[in-house]
């Protein structure tokens, strides 16, 4: 899986260079470097959401600290920007229009894209998270495919915004991208869900906690689906 994976970011690095070349432009190089260094982060995700006892300040630290390991590194190059990229190149081919409806049903692409990543990637040991028990029968892998489709859409956001940007301010706003909206996701909007976690909440608190966090998210794309709504107008 892992080969399977190491090619297929192979491929998107050819492709992307080749498109860099077509179009003079290097947004798709950019974003996959972006992917690379979202991964940074992983071991804080990893810590907040799949805790058996309390989080403390050292334990954070020793997180921040820790490096990803390699192949979750390479494997982030495509994992959240892939999608983006690909509609990205259907909107400057003209095979696809940002709007409220073509927005909420790209999300929707999005999400299962990732589901399906989410449950490849569990059997094959990709990720190194496990499965948490969440209330209403919710399964974990939903809840990360959900957030990591809402990754993949605020980077798609990101690149119909900065498109026309020269290169270097493209650049400025690319490559810390990915990561910034995954400390967003993850870090902020799932902060209902990851502190009833690390505080080993009764029912009712993981409850509370899981239909916050879905609620964040679901506010969260319906403001960057207005965002893409409004890409033309500008």
């Amino acid at each position: 899986m892992q080969a399977a994976a190491i090619a297929l970011l192979i491929i998107c690095y050819c492709t992307a260079g080749y498109l860099a070349w077509r179009q003079q432009s290097p947004i798709y190089l950019l974003v996959i470097v972006s992917g690379h260094l979202s991964a940074l982060a992983a071991p804080l995700w990893r810590l907040l959401y799949g805790v058996n006892s309390g989080v403390s300040l050292g334990s954070v630290l020793a997180a921040l600290t820790q490096p990803a390991p390699m192949p979750l590194i390479l494997v982030a190059g495509w994992h959240y920007p892939l999608p983006a990229m690909l509609v990205f190149y259907l909107y400057l081919t003209r095979w696809w229009f940002p709007g409220s409806i073509s927005g909420t049903l790209t999300y929707l692409i999005f999400l299962f894209y990732h589901l399906l990543i989410e449950l490849v990637g569990l059997r094959t040991s990709l990720w190194s998270y496990r499965e948490i028990s969440l209330p209403m029968g919710l399964p974990s892998p939903l809840l990360a495919a959900v957030m990591a489709g809402l990754i993949s859409y605020a980077t798609l956001y990101v690149l119909l915004s900065t498109y026309r940007y020269a290169w270097f301010s493209m650049a400025m706003v690319i490559i810390p991208s990915v990561l910034l909206v995954s400390v967003l996701t993850h870090g902020l909007l799932g902060a209902p869900l990851w502190i009833a976690l690390a505080l080993n909440g009764a029912n009712w608190a993981m409850t509370i906690g899981t239909i916050s966090a879905l609620a964040l998210l679901l506010w969260a794309i319906q403001i960057i689906t207005g965002g893409i709504r409004r890409v033309d107008e500008r």
